[in-house]
């Protein structure tokens, strides 16, 4: 049995002992903002960021990448798959977060591109929000699995879908909260413009879920993600980039269930 098999069990057994684990985590973030409240410092909101972040983890693993693991009777190439990628995504998320706060702290010296800084730092404070926006589906459908299960496999490419909306909504987050302004700063506009053509590109497989259709607009949002960390302020992070390229490989990767 390699890593990510045994990564991947790991993952089964954590959530199989949720109704302990996440009571702990929970205290423990409790705890944080009891410390950080007596003695306010970057290491008490540091603790705070960091218990928060361990427990939507934790949620994630069960509504997703477990959720996933069950409905295919625990198969072991299953268990590789969504091990495999549940690690990488784990190392890009926490990678994040502990060279943002490396350069809070100031151990480390920020990025010589202010306006990559500007990126992570706006990042940051929308990623709880974000992380909560991409659980709310699963978190839905554990009680309604029968509906989600069809919706997000078989009649259009779901993930696909709602994660270019969510993308798109958080690139025209800066213009519409700087609109008066909006002429100003030419990355207002191209936040505006790409905004607008995710949104649209979004939307295209939802009317038409054509395989084909879908493997085109994958890899046009693939590059849009790359793309926007040239011309949208290093891609907003979480809002252009990194949920503009998950976007795409869901809509390219997506094949009805009935073929």
């Amino acid at each position: 049995m390699d890593f990510f098999t045994k990564f991947g069990f790991v993952l089964i057994n954590l959530w199989k002992r949720k109704a302990l684990v996440l009571p702990i985590l929970f205290g423990l973030n409790l705890l944080s903002w009891i410390y950080f409240w007596i003695r306010p410092s970057l290491l008490g909101f540091a603790l705070i960021i960091l218990t928060l972040a361990i427990f939507l983890t934790v949620i994630f693993i069960g509504v997703i990448p477990v959720a996933i693991i069950e409905e295919n009777n625990y198969r072991v190439d299953v268990v590789r798959s969504m091990g495999l990628n549940s690690f990488i995504s784990l190392i890009v998320i926490y990678a994040l977060f502990i060279y943002v706060s490396l350069i809070l702290m100031a151990v480390i010296k920020p990025p010589p591109l202010l306006i990559v800084m500007m990126a992570l730092l706006f990042a940051l404070p929308l990623t709880p929000f974000v992380v909560l926006a991409v659980l709310v589906p699963p978190l839905v459908g554990y009680f309604m699995k029968a509906r989600w299960r069809s919706l997000r496999g078989g009649r259009i490419p779901f993930w696909g879908i709602y994660l270019g909306l969510l993308s798109a909504l958080i690139l025209l987050l800066l213009p519409i909260m700087y609109f008066r302004v909006l002429f100003v700063s030419m990355s207002l506009v191209d936040s505006f413009i790409m905004g607008g053509v995710v949104t649209i590109l979004s939307l295209i497989p939802l009317f038409y879920p054509r395989p084909f259709i879908c493997k085109v607009l994958g890899l046009v949002m693939i590059f849009l993600g790359i793309l926007m960390w040239l011309i949208v302020a290093g891609g907003l992070t979480w809002g252009g980039s990194v949920l503009s390229i998950i976007s795409g490989g869901y809509l390219y990767d997506w094949k009805p269930r009935s073929t």
